[in-house]
């Protein structure tokens, strides 16, 4: 037995498909199955049941899968313990992003670690917020950046900026957006996100608060995606803020004016890692990097309208 079958085994089982587990681990789905079938057979057991809908696990599999978070998580407390005895900050920090490298400062953090811990190696990884938490719980990422706070007894969260999301559409339809009620925009064809992604999640309660239900046209977890297939005409969708007044300036989108949904953007990283040396240096520069930030206030002071997550 392996650790890479242990951390294949615990991908599949929390993405529940191949193809998902495939793409979180950044192997091919081949090697994925080899690797549950090796492991399978190692153990003498069934852990997954097949399907057309994907994979389920079976009984032993469910009852194997927390000794498989035990066994990864004991090597990783190895690994920090052994970087706190060395007593230096060395060794490969891999850093998951929610958005664009230009929204997190990216280039500002790659230049601060590498002037003040030459020794450490920066590994990025594209995302989204949800899926980022599952890798820092199978240990596939270090840290990550993400617009939600969850399980805040399992991860540590660093608070960066306060922003908004706007809901744009293309600039041709602007009488139907500006004269739209919640209902008008219900009824149109929306560019959708994957459910891990925070703007699937913040959407769906936004309607389902009012007894509404999208008209999802499009599906694209990438938001430079979104924003070009609002821009092209095929729908309309949430976009951050910073990035669809520049795109109202240009002129390619247009602005719902009834609301917005206020958010945070957040370092988070394992609590039972708080100690690390590694995770101490990305904290301080990270921190450092997002001082002069806005300090975060009600959304009601910035809006000059209802938010969109608040009551009808």
């Amino acid at each position: 037995m392996e650790l890479y079958h242990l951390k294949t085994f615990l991908a599949v089982a929390e993405e529940g498909r191949l193809s998902r587990a495939s793409e979180r681990l950044f192997i091919s789905q081949p090697s994925v199955s080899a690797h549950v079938k090796a492991l399978e057979e190692e153990l003498g057991l069934g852990l997954f049941r097949r399907s057309s809908k994907g994979m389920r696990l079976t009984p032993e599999g469910e009852v194997l899968l927390e000794h498989a978070r035990e066994a990864l998580n004991a090597v990783q407390r190895i690994t920090v313990k052994a970087r706190s005895l060395r007593q230096d900050v060395r060794g490969k920090l891999r850093v998951a992003l929610n958005t664009d490298s230009s929204f997190l400062r990216v280039s500002r953090l790659a230049a601060l670690m590498g002037e003040r811990h030459p020794q450490v190696e920066l590994g990025l990884t594209l995302s989204v917020s949800g899926r980022i938490v599952e890798s820092l719980r199978a240990g596939e990422v270090d840290a990550g950046f993400v617009f939600q706070e969850n399980d805040p007894e399992d991860f540590e969260f660093l608070r960066l900026c306060s922003f908004r999301l706007l809901i744009m559409g293309p600039a041709a339809w602007r009488e139907r957006i500006e004269n739209a009620d919640w209902e008008d925009l219900a009824r149109l064809p929306w560019i959708w996100t994957p459910p891990p992604c925070l703007c699937y999640q913040l959407g769906e309660d936004m309607f389902k608060r009012r007894k509404l239900s999208l008209t999802k046209t499009i599906e694209a977890d990438n938001e430079q995606v979104v924003n070009d297939l609002i821009m092209a005409g095929k729908g309309v969708s949430l976009v951050r803020e910073d990035e669809a007044l520049a795109a109202e300036a240009a002129g390619t989108m247009v602005r719902w004016e009834g609301g917005c949904v206020p958010q945070y953007a957040y370092l988070v990283y394992s609590h039972s890692r708080a100690d690390d040396a590694l995770l101490l240096a990305l904290r301080s520069v990270v921190a450092e990097i997002w001082q002069d930030a806005d300090v975060p206030v009600p959304c009601g002071a910035v809006c000059a309208s209802p938010c969109a997550d608040d009551p009808a």
